[in-house]
């Protein structure tokens, strides 16, 4: 349970009940996370519909988009949104030990290799920006580059780390905790 006032699915209507229906399409349950936005249903059904279209568009595989968020997440102590990522990223078969050696400390998984090739230029560089983001270098952009990225994907890398980074700090904010 959040800090703030919740609604639970079980007991919401109009909009909100809209909202949660599309959520439990999307991923089976209404998690935590989206239970914080229920003091405001309209910021409920705007955050779906930019996520939605996040997930629709780019040129990153799902997979990838995944790997930045459980590493963003777990770097953020996001707990609810590494546990729904993590899921996620299960899903698209990572092997459980890099999922779990991701979710626990990404820093630590980059540096024992269990995360390789492009993926782990990718991860680094979404951990950097997440830490030190007034220390990101064109440098920074390169490395992406030279791990073979083009620049729509070095775009969507840079976009999603942004993004995982907001939904984060709601819900550490706010106190949001993993069922």
């Amino acid at each position: 349970m959040a800090w703030i006032d919740e609604t639970h699915e079980d007991t919401a209507d109009g909009t909100l009940k809209d909202a949660y229906a599309r959520i439990v399409r999307a991923l089976g349950r209404v998690i935590p996370f989206y239970r914080a936005y229920s003091v405001s249903p309209a910021h409920l059904h705007a955050h779906l519909d930019f996520y939605e279209r996040l997930g629709k568009l780019g040129v990153l595989p799902k997979r990838r988009k995944e790997l930045i968020a459980v590493a963003v997440s777990a770097e953020n102590g996001c707990r609810d949104c590494t546990q729904l990522h993590s899921g996620l990223l299960r899903a698209h078969r990572v092997d459980e030990t890099v999922v779990a050696a991701l979710a626990a400390d990404p820093g630590r998984a980059l540096a024992d290799g269990l995360v390789t090739g492009p993926d782990a230029v990718v991860v680094a560089y979404a951990l950097k920006l997440t830490r030190t983001p007034r220390a990101m270098t064109s440098a920074d952009v390169d490395t992406l580059r030279g791990a073979g990225l083009s620049e729509p994907e070095i775009f969507e890398v840079a976009l999603l780390t942004g993004y995982f980074n907001y939904t984060n700090r709601i819900g550490v904010g706010l106190g949001v905790e993993p069922e």
